[in-house]
């Protein structure tokens, strides 16, 4: 890390521990403020609001309103409407945000600490004690991988939401946490996942982020191979005549950590480029029949729905180097599609799924039908139950 980021990081640590004291220090005189008592804090990472935390926001603000529940966001979020019209809203970053932390009874959020005004630093101020109430992980997906950031002695929560048999064996078996931390409750956003009846002849295009580019600008991100892969693909004309041939689109849609390059991406006539501000991953799943990915959890949703998939794993020896080392799912063993390593191969298996009428096979139905125990509509009716348990 250079110099200039050393010290703007040292700025916003020193920023966040006057403030955060400033708001201990209050804490005391207005907990008892109707605004702030038995306060649930809610939140994703503080600039969105289209995964479990506003999934769960959303129950609660509908089904139960003896809760005194405040969902985090940033003004300038384009999904900050949309909550305010469901209940009580605390601007992320602000000394009110600072003031709930401090106060609050219970926070969820979908990250670890993402319910916070900046992840790094309250991550430490946690393992110092300084974070008090109960702190619950809703997940942002489905745990495939050995993620070793969310072992118990790097992570501090009461409750870990798993979605699936073999993921929550998985964690409560290898991460570290005690007796009734870990449980199998289901991802709040599935409640809302639905399989459309009229097939939309949208092809999903939504590939993961890669750990070696977290900090590539923009002429290194146009140099990876990462960029040149789904740059080609986009630009293929043999993509492009297959799509047009069957009557589809295609949508791709870059991981949120790669939004930042989404104009380094050039689209065509049956290929669009979809921005985080055009439409929710919820929305873009639900609305398309076929997903092409690769080590994206987001496949996990798909799979719920029933839908056909094909994982593109071009660079799989690196991504384990570089990303997530495998957990207990294995993409030849467990997928609930083809694996491929090629574009040819990518799309040799496209156009096998297209000739079929974009239906799943026999075979990954039935890993998706023993994968998920839990397949229905109260998932989010679970999870507040258990909050409720272990908050008393």
């Amino acid at each position: 890390m250079n110099t200039a980021l050393l010290i703007k990081k040292a700025a916003r640590y020193a920023c966040c521990a006057v403030k955060y004291a400033a708001a201990l220090i209050c804490a005391p005189f207005v907990k008892n403020n109707e605004k702030y008592r038995g306060l649930w804090l809610i939140a994703e990472r503080g600039v969105d609001a289209r995964d479990n935390g506003y999934y769960f926001f959303k129950y609660v603000t509908q089904n139960h309103p003896e809760i005194n529940a405040a969902y985090v966001i940033s003004e300038s979020s384009p999904d900050a409407p949309r909550v305010k019209a469901l209940g009580n809203v605390i601007r992320y970053g602000s000394f009110a945000h600072f003031l709930a932390l401090a106060i609050s009874d219970v926070k969820i959020s979908t990250h670890i600490m993402g319910y916070t005004p900046y992840i790094d630093f309250f991550v430490r101020a946690d393992r110092m004690g300084l974070v008090k109430g109960k702190k619950i992980f809703l997940q942002h997906g489905i745990i495939k991988d050995n993620l070793t950031f969310l072992y118990a002695n790097n992570v501090n929560t009461d409750l870990f939401v798993c979605s699936a048999k073999p993921e929550y064996e998985y964690v409560r078996g290898n991460y570290g946490y005690g007796d009734g931390v870990v449980r199998l409750l289901g991802l709040c956003r599935y409640d809302d996942l639905y399989k459309i009846e009229k097939p939309s002849k949208k092809i999903l295009i939504m590939p993961t982020w890669r750990y070696d580019l977290r900090r590539a600008d923009k002429k290194q991100f146009e140099e990876s191979g990462y960029f040149r892969t789904y740059s080609s693909l986009i630009k293929s004309g043999r993509f492009n005549a297959m799509i047009e041939k069957y009557g589809y689109e295609a949508l791709f849609y870059p991981h949120m950590e790669l939004q930042k390059f989404i104009d380094c991406f050039e689209g065509t006539d049956r290929i669009k480029i979809i921005s985080f501000r055009d439409s929710t991953v919820q929305s873009l799943l639900i609305n398309s029949d076929i997903l092409i990915t690769d080590f994206s959890s987001v496949f996990f949703d798909y799979a719920y729905m029933g839908k056909p998939m094909i994982f593109y794993q071009f660079d799989e020896e690196s991504f384990r180097k570089n990303h997530y080392g495998e957990g207990y799912f294995s993409y030849s063993r467990d997928a609930f599609g083809d694996v491929v390593k090629t574009e040819d191969a990518l799309l040799t298996g496209l156009n096998k799924i297209l000739e079929n009428g974009a239906v799943t096979e026999k075979k990954y139905a039935d890993r998706i039908n023993a994968f998920f125990t839990l397949r229905d509509k109260n998932n989010c009716e679970r999870n507040f139950n258990a909050i409720k348990e272990i908050t008393g």
